[in-house]
């Protein structure tokens, strides 16, 4: 059983050709991929990614990011994904923005977006956290 999620992992994650390859001699971003297939392979119910996407080329990023995706509506999995990447919490379906230890914000993106000045995600993030007093 294992080993079949094994190699559904990383065919999944375009890595079935490197089934035998030593892991500290793949590239980080192939390295990368491994540990989000080691990360699955027990089925969890809660994902965390922390900067999962540092060090991946565009195309892997976007792979990882509709995998994690997939794998939310397939299996009803939760992800708390921490990152400084702004753009890639656009698709959560809640934000919580964390700025030196406070909590700026904690609802639905469709909450924040509701009470922003304007309509670009990633301009009204940089002023929430930006905000004193909060």
């Amino acid at each position: 059983m294992a080993k079949q999620r094994i190699e559904a992992g990383l065919a999944r994650m375009g890595l079935a050709d490197q089934a035998k390859a030593v892991v500290r001699s793949l590239s980080g971003g192939t390295r990368r991929k491994v540990e989000l297939v080691r990360a699955l392979l027990h089925e969890p119910s809660v994902l965390l990614m922390d900067e999962a996407t540092v060090g991946l080329d565009p195309a892997s990023r976007q792979q990882l990011l509709d995998t994690v995706r997939g794998l939310c509506a397939e299996r009803g999995m939760a992800v708390l994904w921490a990152t400084h990447l702004i753009e890639e919490t656009k698709v959560a379906d809640r934000l919580v923005l964390l700025h030196q230890g406070s909590v700026r914000f904690d609802g639905s993106i469709d909450v924040f977006m509701a009470a922003a000045e304007g309509p670009d995600f990633q301009t009204e993030v940089l002023k929430a956290l930006q905000k004193p007093g909060l």
